[in-house]
Formats: structure tokens, sequence, C-alpha cells
């Protein structure tokens, strides 16, 4: 008999002996062909026994065995029990002795030759021996029944998990089905706000980022995703920016530039800019000429984002609007009046790195007016547990915007040609190398065209704002995420 013996022991306890009598599960060792482990650790999936009614098919618990025939098989990772078998397309299934002697003498059967799990073991890839790469998707269930709590309750655990380790969750998509997206969004979000504030802010990017991918597998929640993609540019437009800021004298122990200006805009509300801009240290926010125009496109977005907020506060009324979430988050409001005072410092040392706006007056000063409706707006909103109604006079205000300046188009979101969203409909997607999927049957993507750009408009890449024209020279990837 061949068998793996391990050794458990933790303290003074008495040691724990595990036998894996390999003969046992398999019959035959020289039939199986290739072997994938779990990586979700056995102390955190032994955690997860008292959260779900039936966890003995938790997939963090299994191992994958290939065989000859083509078949795969998922063992419990300690008892070794079969947990569930998938026949591939060109795999039989022997019934006899007979049957297998004919398979072995028709010649080798197409089987996995390499294998590897997903971080979370809800998908499997494998290179089978003609060369091909598949991928299978591996139930939470193992293809039990379970109730739609329990499994809520799985897939949630499995976020927060990768939402603490930092792991992909591209494999948890594979069972989110839309009915189930508003249900993970709202308890994700419950146990994100019952963390410490530290570590709040070590995952505040992760979070959003993970809320933009589950909301993306719905079509009643897209407009959301807009919200969550513009959110997690603006915090990385907001860290770029203050990250160049530095301070006039080295060795200095006071703040940061960068926190000098949060606390500056937070405690002054004042709604004209230049009074705000006279209350900090000019002279932290010098930077090269070449720099500051380096970041003109960035600039226009802040510019743009803000216009089109204040514009769309009349129609505040329609939660399905791009956009809407921005108008009663007062963290992101003020982000952008922040950014908003270092850009009219910028302007002030080099006028071309301002945003360019189109306005039917030439006298105009749009900056102070689009800093002066901000600060009204984000005055409603800025402590969260008292949110003011804004008043009258300010959407008056904003009524009138689009008579004074042009409102820009926002592309909100990338090209939406991932693969994860299509692959909802549970059915055999084969791909190419090289070829773009061309899948059809997606209803989910038809929901996006009202927030992306048409073939014939110049395109963008959206990780660094640049235009690339209509239609560059050269193939360029672009992000789907």
């Amino acid at each position: 008999q061949r068998c793996l013996t391990l050794f458990f022991q933790v303290g003074d306890k008495q040691p724990m002996i595990l036998k894996w009598r390999i003969l046992s599960a398999t019959n035959d060792l020289d039939r199986v062909s290739a072997v994938a482990l779990p990586k979700l650790p056995i102390s955190l999936t032994n955690t997860d026994l008292k959260v779900a009614n039936d966890t003995k098919f938790f997939p963090g618990l299994g191992l994958a065995l290939a065989f000859h025939d083509g078949s795969v098989h998922i063992v419990h990772r300690l008892s070794l029990q079969m947990m569930a078998v998938f026949h591939g397309s060109s795999s039989q299934r022997p019934v006899d002795e007979q049957t297998i002697k004919r398979q072995r003498t028709t010649g080798p059967l197409v089987h996995f030759k390499a294998m590897q799990l997903s971080w979370t073991s809800l998908a499997l890839a494998g290179i089978d021996s003609h060369g091909k790469l598949s991928m299978l998707r591996i139930s939470p269930s193992m293809g039990h029944v379970l109730d739609m709590n329990t499994s809520l309750r799985h897939l949630l655990f499995l976020l927060e998990y990768c939402m603490v380790t930092g792991y992909d969750w591209w494999d948890i998509l594979l069972h989110v089905q839309p009915n189930m997206v508003q249900n993970l969004v709202e308890k994700l979000h419950e146990e994100y706000t019952r963390q410490s504030a530290a570590l709040q802010q070590v995952l505040a990017t992760r979070i959003v980022a993970m809320k933009a991918s589950l909301c993306k597998l719905s079509s009643s929640t897209i407009a959301r995703v807009c919200d969550y993609h513009a959110k997690l540019f603006l915090i990385a437009i907001s860290c770029t920016l203050k990250s160049l800021l530095r301070p006039h004298f080295l060795n200095t122990p006071d703040k940061s530039p960068g926190d000098r200006l949060t606390e500056v805009c937070s405690k002054i509300t004042d709604i004209d800019i230049d009074k705000v801009m006279i209350n900090l240290k000019t002279e932290e926010f010098v930077l090269e000429m070449n720099t500051l125009q380096s970041l003109q496109q960035l600039i226009q977005w802040v510019g743009d984002f803000v216009l089109y907020l204040l514009a769309s506060l009349p129609n505040q009324g329609s939660p399905v609007r791009p956009g809407h979430s921005f108008l009663r988050d007062g963290a992101s409001l003020g982000m952008f009046r922040e950014l908003m005072v270092v850009i009219r410092i910028w302007g002030l040392l080099k006028p071309s790195c301002l945003p360019v706006y189109t306005a039917t007056s030439d006298t105009q000063d749009s900056m102070s007016l689009l800093f002066r409706l901000l600060t009204k707006l984000w005055l409603c909103c800025r402590e969260e547990n008292h949110i003011t109604e804004p008043d009258d006079t300010l959407i008056d205000e904003c009524c009138l915007l689009p008579s004074q300046l042009l409102i820009p188009n926002i592309d909100w979101l990338p090209i939406n040609d991932g693969i994860i969203s299509k692959l909802q409909n549970k059915q055999l997607v084969r791909l190419q190398f090289g070829k773009a999927p061309g899948l059809i049957g997606h209803t989910v993507s038809s929901q996006f065209d009202a927030f992306v750009r048409a073939p014939g408009q110049p395109k963008i890449d959206h990780l660094r704002r640049l235009h690339l024209g209509a239609y560059p020279t050269e193939e360029c990837k672009s992000c789907t995420r």
C-alpha cells in the first residue's frame, strides 16, 4: 500500500495522525495524470464550518485529481471522500473491465496533463494532452442544492477573504447570479463598516473595485458601476496629485502638504476659492512646468466631472443616472473641492494646465463658479449623519449651468468585452488565442452602450486619460476592468 502519513501537533496536546491511502481513493495510481491542490489553508476552511449549514461540500475542502480517461475527480482534502466528478467531452464512463481494456487498446484519450486550482477553488484551469487550455467552473455546493442564504454566505465569506488577502476574486464572480448582486454588495459593505478605521482605510479602494465588478453582473446595477469606476479614478488622481507636493523646508515635523490641504479645505467652508487658497503655503505647490503640463488630462477630467455633477443635480431623483451617488457623498465632494484648490494654484504658475471650458461669456470665471456651487453642495452632505437637501437657490443656479457652460460627455466605462460577465449562462464557451470572443446572446453588454463611446468617436486610454484618436495607427490593448 502506498499512503501518506501526516502528524499534526498543537502545543502539548496529543499529536493527531492522518493517513492518506492513495490506493483507496483512486484504485490505481497509474491512472492519475495530474493533481491540483487547494490554496485555502485548512484552518480557514475549518472556521467556515460554523458558517454554512452543509459545508462538507465547501470547495476549499477539496483537491482535484485528473485521470487518463479524461475525467476529473474532486475529493475531500482530508478524508479523500469523493465530492464531485467531471467527465470531459472525450471521456467515457467505463462500465466493466472489457470496456476499460478496449479503451486502452484504441489509444490514449484526451486528458489533463497539468492543473491548477484558483485561489478560492471555485475554478480549475488545466492543459490537456493536445495542448488546449481549459477552465472548469467548480460550484460552491459541488452540485448539491443549497438554499439562497447558504450560497450567499459561502460567496460572501470568500469575497471577504479575497478583500483582506488581496487575491483576485474573478473565480467567485463565475458563480454570482444577477439576483445575488444586491444582497452581496449590501452585506459586503456591512462587514466592511464593522472593521477598524485603519483597516477600512487600507481596504477602501479594494472594496470599491469589488463592488464595481459585482454590479457589472446585473443589468439593474449598471449605473452604480459607473459611479464605482469614477470613484476609483478620483481616489487615484487625488493620491497622484497630492504625492507631487513637497514641503518647502526639509525635515519639517509638521504635517505633509497633502494633509494640510485636506485640513484647511475641511475647516474653511468659504465658497470663494481664492479665500481658501490664501490659507495654504503656496510655495509647497510649486512644480516644474513640464510636470504640470503632463497632468493636464487628469486635471481636465476633474473639471469635466465637477461640471457634469452640478449640471445633473436638478435630476437627482433618478438613481439610474450615472453620478447619482456622488451628489450625497460628502467625502468624494470634499476630494473634488481639494483638487480644485490645487488646480487653481497650479493655474497661476502655468495657465495652460487648467481645465478647458466652453463658456458663453468671455469674462466668466468658470472655476470660481463651479467651486462656489460645489461648496454649497458639499456643505449639505459633509456630515454623514446630517445630510440635508440642497436648497432651491442652489438647484436654480445648477439649472442655469447648461446656458453658461457646455456640459461635456463623460465616457464612464472601459469597453465591456471581458469574459467573466459572458459566462453567467453556464454554457460551454470556446475561445481561440488571438481572436476576439464574439460571443452571442449576451444581454448585459447592451446595457453598457449608453455609457461608452461610439465606435467612431475618439478613443481614450482609460488608465491615463490620454486621447488616442478615432482610428489609432497601432493596435492597442484596453483595460476591461
